[in-house]
Parts: structure tokens; sequence; C-alpha cells
């Protein structure tokens, strides 16, 4: 590559680069984007908040290209999302450059990367911020890269803010790491979701006084449309019915995976070509690249598939559920019409949205009571331990344990850090705690963003100038495409009727199974010879399991929770779903047992009782509760669960049989599969397990 001979030309040299990379030589630089570029290019900051469409990507990729011909080092790249990184890369490859990525789901391949690195042929090297957490990792990079990195790009800056569109701590990490990198490296912040509230977080952590290149964030190609659609199988009709009308390919977005699976399964079964994604890296890259190359209709995503997945023709997205900011809205219905001249949002409204968000909420920050109990077990061992076996010693989810964890190794001095893959105490937890007051603070401002979506999802004017409001973005005016530009408010959006009422059987009809665990989330969970190492051996195993229906689902699994509670017994309309059901898998099974109740409860052998009179199956009391152990319902984790239920259980009566166990509610699984491993252990030759209402973790 040669560099330009004099700066008059390099607004030329980058517009010719431009054209290269859209393919057309007419393109011509959008306001602020030369502006930006030619601050990177002299080693300025900028923050950049434009919409989404507009070509973030392309200030960092010339701004870059453009200071590697200057003789400057590559760019290190800070990104949220694997999914991101891979549409960064191919942008990259336009414009000549080489882009790498060091994450989780490449490891195989960092060794050739350091080998590219110090022979200088990485032109931007790509990381999540939660790679900044590995001093170790992050100090092997600056040591292969010999002329120093020469741009630091922050993509999706607005995670820098402490509440920016979702909290990533490790953002937080990136004001240290402007120490490490040479004097006279660029740094290009990029975002299409930024309040003022969060600019001025962002600059905040930048250094305070980095400029900012600020456009309009109308999107002129968006048709929006807001849809009371509370009931599940008539948001569920809606879709079936009106997507097959819709032009191209899109993405559906739900809060859960469990709804992912649900939108999916539903749409094939009406011959609409859908997938849910949320499963592991591999899987989610082989369905961008259908997606991306029209070989589906539809992806059914959670938030996996959120910022920076760009396809420029996608021609519509729905929202099975509201979002819990406008931030969050806007940057996923961004994702649609990029480059055509129509595409279509669509935002439904459902029962379980409150739910779901104050579920999130109240999740975000964890009560200084358990920070305690994390550090505390932390300062008791030497070497440090993993996030399993912490959660072998306090009752407290995977999840919150890893965020406290996190939150605490952000601080300074930090009282836990991550070292030679455990969490280690420094001695400095001693009065560590996190301000209430920020978390106070916090909060209020997640409680506003949802009361501003539910004003957004009733508002009467015009939707895209509230977004931009909302945003506060000055330039909002009127979009003339609307539902309610269009005045189309008063107009019908329900469906069929009896896509309705089919969609209502699909949900009821729905197959949820019982899976059979392979391996005890821990060892030493007894003394029983069922544990004696954490793989369940093959004799000791359930088959696979039914379950009728799931919790929160709008319908039966609502009524069985309530029930449970409320009565004493199942009404008979659920005991006969529940027969029908085990119904179709009785041929082998002879007997039926269940699951021994607490004192008191009188639910299960009861409707133990009435499958057994029904199918004429012989009923058996096979074993009994030793006292031992508390409900599984106070459990917080897999570990405390399986523990729970080790010793919880003891077989009185072995049957050789193959046998049928029931019990009303599944949340993890283990009771069922400490039982069926003690009555496979005293002969019995099979077990299915069989539930009324699946439950999980995070519900």
């Amino acid at each position: 590559m040669s560099s330009p001979k004099n700066p008059s030309t390099l607004k030329d040299v980058a517009t010719q680069y431009l054209r290269d990379a859209v393919g057309r030589q007419d393109a011509e630089f959008r306001d602020g984007q030369w502006e930006s570029i030619a601050q990177a290019v002299s080693g300025h900051r900028v923050l950049v908040v434009q919409r989404t469409g507009w070509g973030k990507t392309m200030v960092y990729t010339i701004a870059t290209r453009l200071r590697r011909e200057e003789g400057a080092g590559p760019s290190l790249m800070i990104s949220p999302l694997v999914a991101l990184m891979r549409n960064q890369e191919l942008a990259a490859e336009k414009l000549n450059l080489t882009a790498r990525r060091m994450t989780a789901d490449n490891y195989d391949d960092w060794a050739d990367i350091y080998e590219e690195l110090e022979s200088d042929d990485v032109d931007i090297l790509m990381i999540t911020p939660e790679r900044l957490a590995n001093v170790t990792f992050f100090s092997r990079v600056l040591s292969k890269i010999k002329l120093g990195i020469g741009m630091l790009i922050i993509d999706e800056a607005h995670c820098i803010s402490d509440w920016g569109h979702d909290f990533r701590p490790d953002y937080q990490r990136i004001r240290r790491i402007q120490k490490l990198i040479p004097e006279g490296a660029a740094i290009v912040a990029t975002t299409a979701t930024a309040n003022n509230r969060v600019v001025e977080d962002v600059q905040k952590e930048l250094g305070g006084d980095i400029p900012v290149t600020r456009g309009s964030l109308i999107r002129h190609s968006l048709e929006l449309h807001n849809l009371r659609l509370t009931d599940p199988q008539v948001r569920l009709a809606w879709i079936a019915q009106v997507v097959p009308h819709l032009p191209g390919s899109g993405i559906i977005y739900v809060l859960t995976r469990k709804d992912a699976d649900l939108v999916a399964e539903w749409l094939k079964s009406q011959k609409i070509d859908a997938h849910a994604y949320y499963g592991n890296a591999g899987e989610r890259d082989k369905l961008e690249k259908a997606l991306l190359a029209n070989e589906l209709k539809v992806l059914v995503a959670t938030i996996a598939l959120g910022m920076g997945f760009d396809k420029k023709d996608l021609a519509f997205v729905i929202h099975y559920q509201r979002p819990g900011s406008v931030v969050h809205y806007y940057q996923q219905v961004g994702r649609a019409g990029r480059g055509v001249e129509k595409a279509y949002g669509f935002l439904m409204w459902g029962n379980e949205d409150e739910q779901i968000a104050d579920y999130f909420l109240s999740n975000a920050f964890p009560p200084q009571h358990e920070i305690n109990q994390v550090l505390k077990v932390l300062e008791d061992v030497e070497g440090g331990l993993t996030v399993p076996e912490i959660m072998f010693q306090i009752n407290l989810k995977g999840s919150r344990i890893e965020k406290i964890l996190k939150l605490a190794s952000l601080e300074s001095p930090a009282p836990v850090i991550w070292e030679m893959g455990a969490w280690v105490a420094t001695g400095e937890a001693e009065g560590f705690e996190i301000s209430q007051d920020k978390i106070r603070r916090l909060q209020e401002i997640r409680n506003r963003e949802k009361e501003q979506m539910r004003q957004y999802m009733d508002h009467k004017g015009c939707l895209m100038a509230f977004l931009q409001r909302a945003l506060d973005d000055q330039t909002a005016g009127r979009c003339g495409k609307c539902r309610n530009c269009q005045g189309k408010m008063n107009q019908s959006y329900q469906p069929r009727a009896e896509l309705v009422s089919e969609a209502k059987q699909f949900m009821g009809k729905r197959k949820i199974f019982i899976y059979p665990n392979q391996k005890w989330p821990a060892s030493n969970l007894s003394e029983h010879e069922i544990h004696e190492s954490e793989t369940i051996k093959p004799e000791y195993r359930a088959k696979w399991g039914f379950v009728l229906c799931r919790a929160f689902d709008g319908n039966l699994g609502d009524r069985i929770l309530r029930e449970r509670r409320f009565r004493d017994h199942y009404s008979d309309e659920i005991v006969a779903a529940f027969i029908a059901m085990i119904k179709k898998r009785v041929s082998k099974f002879q007997y039926i047992t269940y699951v021994p109740p607490h004192e008191g409860k009188k639910h299960i052998p009861l409707l133990a009782e009435a499958v057994a009179n029904e199918l004429d199956l012989n009923l058996i009391t096979t074993a009994s509760r030793t006292g031992i152990g508390g409900r599984q319902s106070a459990q917080k984790n897999p570990v405390q669960r399986a523990r729970n239920a080790a010793d919880a259980f003891v077989i009185d009566y072995a049957v050789e049989a193959p046998t049928i166990l029931i019990d009303d509610l599944i949340v993890s699984g283990w009771t069922l599969t400490t039982l069926a491993a003690l009555l496979r252990y005293d002969g019995c030759h099979a077990v299915l397990p069989a539930a009324l209402v699946k439950r999980t973790l995070s519900e």
C-alpha cells in the first residue's frame, strides 16, 4: 500500500476506498463520515452517534486503512458480540484489510493469530470486552504488536455507560487499557443508540472532552406498527397470518429462549421456514449465513442477534414481546430496512412483558449480603475457586455469582481477580460494597425506561418521532409512514379466529421433554453409589420423559400453578389432559409411582392414583422422604438442587418392571433424576419421568 502524498489528496483516497467497498463509483460520504475519519487519521478521538445503517463501520475501517498506509500499528476493536464481529470481518475484507478475532469459539486459531501479529499481518484485531479482564492475555497481545496499537475502536460504545443498551461490566475496563495505548493512537467509539445521558457517560469514561459526531436517527425506510395483542395464542396467530405476506426475510425478537422455541415451532407447523436463534456459536453462525443468503424466511431470536447484525435487505422485524427500553427497541428494529426502500417494524405487547422485565431488573444488581457470601467463600480457600465450585458451597444462581465476581473485579483495589482459571481473593474484601445509591439510581433509570416503552406503545402521534425524541435527537419530525401517521390506529389487526384456536391447540399439544441427565452437577453429592462419580451410569439413568405444559404459558400452565397453590387437588380437566399425554406412552410400562410429597400435600398422590385407575396400571408407593434437605423451590442453582435431593429419599419397595415416575412441577429435574437413579439401582428395568408443568430456573 502506498500512502497519500499530501493532505489535500487524503479525502480523495478515502472516497475511492468508500466506492470500492460499497461497489458504487458515484458513492459519496454522508454528513459527518469524512470528518470522523479525518479525526481518527490525525490520531484524535471521536464518538460517532449515528443511526443504524448510516455507515459507522466505514469510519473505522477506512481510517484503519489510511493509518496503516502511514505506518501505524493495527487497530484493536472491542466489540460485544461474535455475530457482530463476523460482519465486521466481511466489511474489513472489502477494504483489503485483514481482520482477526480472538474469541472463545476460535481458541484453536489463537496461536496462528499471535504469529500474524508478530509479523504485522493483522490490520484489525477484534476481542470482546470480557477479554480485557485477563491481564495475561492482554499483555501478551500487546507484546506481539511491535508497532503498538494504532487505533482503539469501541463498537456499541453505549455499553460503556453504567446502564446503556445492556449492562456489560467489562466495558468499564476500557479506561484502564487506554493507559497502555501508545501516545498518538486514535480512538473511535461508535453507537446508534445513545441519549444525552449515555453520551455523557461515554465521554466521561473516554476522557471527558472527546468530540461527538451526531446526526439524525430517523429511519426513512421503516414503517412502524404497534399492536396490542396480549394473549400468546393471538400473537402466534397474527404472526402466522402476516409473515407469509411480508416481502423477503426477517427477524422475530423474543425475550426468552423458551419463547424462541415456541414461536419457531409454531411457524414450522404452519409451513413457514423459521428457526430459533440462541444456541451454540457454530449453530448461530450457520443460521446467520442462511438468513443473509435468504435461505430461510425468519429467525426467531433473543438479543443474541441484536447489535451489529447487518443484512441490507432485511425486510421486517417483529417483536413478539415488548423490549425493556426504547434503546433496546431502536437497536433491534433498526436491523431492518438498511438497503431497501421499505421495511416493517411490528411491536406487540404481551401479558408476560412486565413479569419478564421485572425479573431482569430485580437480577441486575445483587444485594450486599450475597456479595459478602461470595467473597467470604473465596477468602476461606487458597488457590481460588471456579463458579461451579462456589455454587456447591453457597445457595446462589451461577449467573448471580458470576455477576458479583465481575462487578467486584472491576473495583480498584479489586477484592477478587481471575487468575489461572479460577477466581482468587486478593485480601481487599474488607469493607467492600457496591454503592446502594448507585444501584437505586440505575434502577430508577430502568424503571423510567420501562414507563417510556409503555408510553410508546400507547402513543397516538408519529412513532418514529417518539423514538427520536426519546434518544434526544433534535431533528425529530413526522415520518408519514408509521401506523399512526397513516391514520390506521383504529383499523383492526386481529387475526382470524380459527387461526387463534389452532394456535391455542398447538400450545396445548406441544411436546415438552424431560431430558435424561447424564452427569451430576458436582461430585460427592452423597455417599450412595449412584453418586460415586460425576457421570451418571447408563444403568441408573431415566428414559426421556414428558411434561404436559410450561409455566406462564397464558393457558393450562397458569391454571396448574394456581391450583397447586390454592387447591388440595388438581381439577378433572388437568388430570384428563395429563392422562391423555401419558396414554400414548404406556405400552411397555406396568407400574405408576410418584415423588413423595412434603407433609400435608396430596396433589401428586391423587394425580398418580387417577392415572393408574384410568390406565389400569399398578399404583405403588416406592419411596419416602428421609427428612433430610429442604424444599427444592428454596434452592437457587442446579448444584444445590441436586445436593438437596441427594439424601432426601429412600426406596421402601423395589420394583423391577418398567415404571412411570410422576411429579407435578419440574424445574431443574434433579429430584426426578435422583429418584430414577435410586429405583434403577434397586433393580427397576426402566423409569419414565412425567410431570404436569415445567418451569425454568430463571422464572
